[in-house]
């Protein structure tokens, strides 16, 4: 393991959907939450040095309702880094903003309308064209909270959500594109390559959705089982969309999907895993899976799957204790693949502290997993 960042507070990297690490590899961008304030920051990865890129002065920056209130500043987990331009977009209330991670120098984008609330995980289109973001009708969202309420209570409230958009930002031509109008939030959006997106939920259930830039339209990659299993966490790969299926009868499946074709293959998670987020490996050869429950908070790796059912798995970061509380994105590990496939970036507890910190677990002896009948084959473009 390797420390990137230290106390005070508490410091994570842009949600895993997306790149915290800029195209060159030197630089990571992350959230610092300290003292009723949360901005984001970089580490330098040649000199460890770190720069304060944001001081952004909104108000009611809380993503929720699945973490804690981090105070003033930039919106919580809705920034995006645009790799080609080396910028990260960010939220400062209702006005959109870009930092250039390098340098620092801010320059404005546009302004939301005061009767609309960014509401999502955003994306940058990996060719650096677009930002895709999603916002929602300020007073219906706000008030599906009234009364602060938990998380089972916020989900029997979704389906009062109205007129909430996928939107689309073209950074060469100032272009506003409406992609989607639902009558549900949209919690994360994500570029599957330079055209297509995956987004969810479903007001209904866990799901994983596709439509495009273009928009007007979108489709169901994997609807729920007749276990009760539906896709929470899934992500873009050269090989196909990684995800794992929860809630079903059996226990968890980590599974992926091609989506031009539909195509999907699943294996059982071991019948010791609780909560899981999928580890996003951007070539889509390391299976691997945070594993979070009441006692355990691990990393696990499948090395080998057998069909037959005798599957082998590695513990590569093993009860790691996180600080602050334990459902908060704050917590999660959110592990992905960088740095040419030597590291994995994630969140991790700092037992000095009592904080959770950015680290880098050195994976450079690894293996992809071996055993899968199935990899989805790597796709153009979705038509």
């Amino acid at each position: 393991m390797v420390q990137l960042t230290e106390g005070p507070g508490f410091c994570y990297p842009l949600y895993y959907y997306v790149p915290s690490i800029t195209r060159d590899d030197r630089f990571v961008v992350y959230h610092r939450a300290d003292d009723g304030e949360v901005q984001l920051h970089r580490v330098d990865l040649a000199t460890g040095d770190t720069l304060q890129l944001t001081h952004a002065t909104g108000a009611n920056t809380w993503w929720r309702p699945w973490c804690i209130d981090a105070g003033s500043g930039v919106l919580d987990f809705r920034s995006a880094l645009n790799g080609p331009r080396g910028e990260v977009v960010f939220f400062d209330g209702n006005q959109v903003r870009t930092v250039e991670v390098a340098s620092g120098a801010t320059r404005d984008l546009f302004d939301l309308p005061e009767d609309r609330l960014a509401i999502g995980q955003n994306c940058v289109t990996p060719d650096g064209r677009w930002f895709v973001y999603i916002h929602a009708d300020r007073e219906t969202y706000e008030g599906m909270f009234d009364g602060n309420p938990d998380y089972e209570e916020y989900w029997r409230r979704r389906e009062r959500a109205r007129a909430t958009r996928l939107a689309g930002y073209n950074f060469e031509t100032g272009e506003q594109r409406t992609i989607l109008v639902l009558a549900s939030p949209i919690h994360h959006v994500l570029p599957y390559n330079d055209w297509d997106l995956l987004f969810c939920h479903p007001t209904a259930e866990n799901g994983m959705l596709l439509t495009d830039i273009e928009g007007g339209w979108y489709t169901h990659l994997r609807t729920q089982d007749e276990t009760g299993g539906q896709i929470c966490h899934f992500l873009a790969t050269a090989r196909g969309a990684t995800y794992e299926v929860l809630w079903g009868a059996n226990g968890p499946r980590g599974g992926i999907c091609d989506p031009p074709t539909r195509a999907t293959y699943e294996v059982q998670l071991p019948a010791g895993f609780n909560y899981v987020h999928t580890g996003l490996d951007p070539a889509g050869l390391l299976w691997f899976y945070e594993n979070h429950g009441p006692d355990v908070h691990d990393l696990q790796l499948l090395e080998r799957h057998d069909p037959a059912g005798s599957d082998t798995w590695l513990t590569l970061a093993g009860n790691w204790p996180t600080y602050g509380d334990p459902d908060s994105q704050k917590a999660h590990f959110h592990p992905q693949v960088a740095l040419e496939r030597q590291w994995i970036l994630m969140t991790g507890g700092d037992a000095a502290t009592e904080t959770n910190q950015v680290f880098l677990l050195d994976i450079s002896d690894l293996s992809a997993t071996r055993g899968i009948p199935w990899p989805a084959s790597a796709s153009a473009t979705v038509r």
